[in-house]
C-alpha cells in the first residue's frame, strides 16, 4: 500500500487513466481532519498525466444540514462539470435554466435531475437520493464519458433522514460500471467499519488509502514554499513542523501569520525566535486567531455546546499528562464508567486513540491548546490580556528551548532517555501489546559503524538489546544483527531484542525478525512511544547524524 503522498498521487492518476480504459477500481481515503486530503484530490484532477477528456469528475462535500441543500449542491457540481466539458453549453446563473438548456443534449440527465427535486418537495427523500446517485452513470451513457464520483466526508450521508443510504450506495456500485467512486473521510474509524461492511463487495470492492501527516522533512519544504519574505533556519521550520504534527492547514495559518508579521514591519525578518513566537500567538492565543478558532469550534462539536460538558472534562484531564483511565478518573472527578463510555467515544469519534493502557490525542496541538490555551483562559483571572499574551510567549519559548535541546542530542541518547522512563507499562504497538519494564540501567554500547548504534537496557534477569540502524535495513544488515546478538546472548543473556528501522526494513529482512523473535520498530513506533512519554518526535531527517550528532543551524 503507498504510504508517500507523492507515491499515492501517483497511483491514483493511475487507477483513473486506467478507468477511462476501462478498468475500474474504486478508491477509499482515510486521513484527520487538516491533513490534506481535498488537496490530495485538487492535484489529482489538475495533474497534467492525467486523462482529462475522457472522463467526468464530480465532487460533492457531503456536509450536516438538510438532505435538500445537499442534493442542489450535487445537481449545480454535476451541472458546472457538463459545462466545463461541452464548449458548446454556457453556464446560466439559474441551475433550473441550465437543467433546461441541458435537456436539448442530455434529455435524460436533466430529467433524473427534475425527478430528484420533485421527489424532494413531495417529500420523498429516499427516492431523491437513488435518482440522485444515479445522475452520474447517465450522464456518463449520454456524454460517452466516464463519471469520477467524488463524495467528500461520505460518513455524513449517515446524517441525513435516509433509510439505508450505503445500502443504496452499495447497489448502484453493483450496477454502475461506468462510474468509479472516490470515498474520502476524516472519520477514520467509523468510514473504514462503514466500508468494510457495508460497502465491501464482490464487484466495485475498495482500494484504501490512508493519508499520514507529512514527516518533518516534508513538513520543512512546505514551510520553505509557504514563507515569504524571510528564511528561517532548518530549526525554526523543523519545530513548526513537529509543533503542528506537520498538518498542512496548521503549518500554513503559522507561515501566513510570519508573512503578515515581516510585510508589516512589525518584527524583523531575522529575528526568528520573535516571529515564532508573535506567529503562534496570533494563531492559536487571540480569540480571533484561525486555530484557536478551529479548536473552540471543534470543542463545541464534541460537547454538543455544553461548556460543562464531562466529556470536555476528560480530554482536560488527558491533556495534562493524565495517560491512564485511572488517572483520568481521578482529574476529572467523574465515575469510572462515565469516563470509560466518554473515552470510547471519543476514540469512535477519532479525537483520541488507545495504546494498551495508554490514551493518546491523535492531534497533538489541539492537546496542547486545551491546555496552554482554553485552560489557562479558563483558570485566568487577570484582566491584562498582555500579562497571558506574555504568559503564552514564554510557555512557546520554553518548548522551542526544549525542542531545541533534543536536536542537539544523538539519537541513541534519546533512545536510551525513553527507555529510562518505562514503568512496568503495556503498550499496544502494530496490534500487539507489550509490557515494557522498568529497567534500573540503561547503557549505550560502543560501535564502530556510524550507521549503527545498540542500547542495553537492564533489570536483574531481564536484558534488553536494542540495535537502531539509520539506513534501509537489507536481508544482510538483519543476518548480521541476528548474529551479532546471538553473540551477546552467550555473553550477557539477551532477553528480547529490538530493530529501530528508521528508514524502512525489507519484506525478507522483517520476516527474518519476526522468525527470530525481535521486535522491529519503525521510525513511526518510536514516535508513538516519544509521545507517550511527552518527547518530541524524532526524525530521520533530524537524526541522521544519528549516532553522529548534526548540530541545529
Amino acid at each position: 500500500m503507498p504510504d508517500d503522498r507523492q507515491e499515492i498521487l501517483n497511483t491514483l492518476i493511475y487507477r483513473i487513466n486506467s478507468f477511462s480504459d476501462g478498468y475500474r477500481q474504486n478508491i477509499a481515503i482515510f486521513g484527520e481532519p487538516c491533513i490534506g486530503k481535498t488537496t490530495l484530490i485538487k492535484n489529482l484532477f489538475s495533474s497534467e498525466s492525467l486523462k482529462k477528456d475522457s472522463i467526468i469528475p464530480v465532487y460533492l462535500e457531503i456536509k450536516i444540514e438538510p438532505f435538500e441543500f445537499c442534493a442542489k449542491r450535487f445537481i449545480k457540481s454535476i451541472l458546472s462539470q457538463v459545462v466545463k466539458s461541452d464548449p458548446l453549453l454556457t453556464a446560466p446563473q439559474d441551475a433550473v435554466l441550465l437543467i433546461e438548456d441541458l435537456a436539448r443534449d442530455y434529455p435524460k440527465t436533466a430529467q433524473t435531475c427534475i425527478k430528484v427535486l420533485q421527489d424532494i418537495e413531495r417529500s420523498k427523500l429516499d427516492e431523491a437520493f437513488s435518482f440522485m446517485m444515479d445522475i452520474p452513470s447517465i450522464l456518463s451513457e449520454e456524454t460517452k464519458k466516464r463519471c469520477v464520483l467524488i463524495l467528500d466526508e461520505f460518513h455524513n450521508l449517515d446524517n441525513f433522514m435516509l433509510k439505508n443510504p450505503f445500502g443504496t450506495i452499495a447497489k448502484k456500485i453493483m450496477i454502475q460500471k461506468e462510474t468509479m467512486y472516490v470515498l474520502i473521510s476524516s472519520r477514520t474509524t467509523l468510514s473504514l467499519r462503514l466500508v468494510n461492511e457495508k460497502l465491501a463487495l464482490l464487484f466495485g470492492n475498495f482500494e484504501k488509502f490512508f493519508l499520514k501527516p507529512l514527516d518533518i522533512a516534508s513538513g520543512r519544504v512546505f514551510l520553505q514554499n509557504s514563507i515569504k519574505g524571510v528564511t528561517l533556519p532548518q530549526i525554526y521550520l523543523d519545530f513548526i513542523s513537529s509543533f503542528t504534527g506537520s498538518r498542512p492547514f496548521y503549518m500554513q495559518a503559522v507561515s501566513d501569520e510570519i508573512e503578515r508579521a515581516v510585510f508589516s514591519r512589525r518584527i524583523a525578518p531575522e529575528d526568528h525566535q520573535g516571529l515564532i513566537e508573535h506567529s503562534f500567538m496570533e494563531a492559536f492565543f487571540r480569540k480571533n486567531g484561525i486555530l484557536n478558532q478551529y479548536f473552540y469550534n471543534l470543542l463545541f462539536k464534541i460537547s454538543e455546546g455544553k461548556i460543562l460538558s464531562k466529556s470536555i472534562s476528560v480530554l482536560i484531564a488527558l491533556s495534562s499528562e493524565n495517560k491512564k483511565q485511572n488517572d483520568i478518573t481521578k482529574a476529572a472527578r467523574l465515575q469510572s464508567g462515565e469516563v470509560s463510555r466518554i473515552l470510547n467515544s471519543m476514540i469512535e469519534l477519532d479525537i483520541i486513540m488507545r495504546n494498551g493502557a495508554f490514551y493518546r490525542f491523535n492531534d497533538r496541538l489541539f492537546r496542547f491548546w486545551l491546555k496552554s490555551v482554553y485552560m489557562k483562559r479558563i483558570l485566568s483571572f487577570s484582566l491584562d490580556e498582555r500579562m497571558e499574551e506574555s504568559a503564552f510567549r514564554r510557555d512557546i519559548s520554553s518548548r522551542f528551548n526544549i525542542f531545541s535541546q533534543e536536536f542537539e542530542k544523538e539519537l541513541s541518547s534519546r533512545i536510551a532517555e525513553l527507555f529510562k522512563l518505562f514503568k512496568n507499562d503495556i503498550i499496544q504497538l502494530n496490534g500487539k501489546r507489550h509490557k515494557f519494564i522498568a529497567f534500573t540501567n540503561v547503557e549505550k554500547l560502543e560501535n564502530q559503524d556510524r550507521n549503527q548504534a545498540a542500547i542495553l537496557a537492564t533489570n536483574g534477569s531481564q536484558k534488553w538489546l536494542c540495535t537502531i540502524k539509520k539506513e534501509n535495513i537489507t536481508e544482510n544488515d538483519m543476518l548480521d544483527i541476528i548474529k551479532n546478538s546471538q553473540e551477546q546472548k552467550k555473553t550477557s543473556r539477551i532477553t528480547r531484542n529490538i530493530v529501530v528501522a528508521f528508514s524502512g526494513v525489507n519484506e525478507n529482512a522483517y520476516l527474518m525478525a519476526k522468525e527470530a523473535k525481535f521486535w522491529t520498530w519503525s521510525m513511526e513506533d518510536l514516535n508513538v512511544l516519544m509521545d507517550l512519554y511527552g518527547k518530541p518526535h524524532v526524525s530521520e531527517e533530524i537524526t541522521y547524524g544519528a549516532v553522529g550528532k548534526q548540530k541545529a543551524t
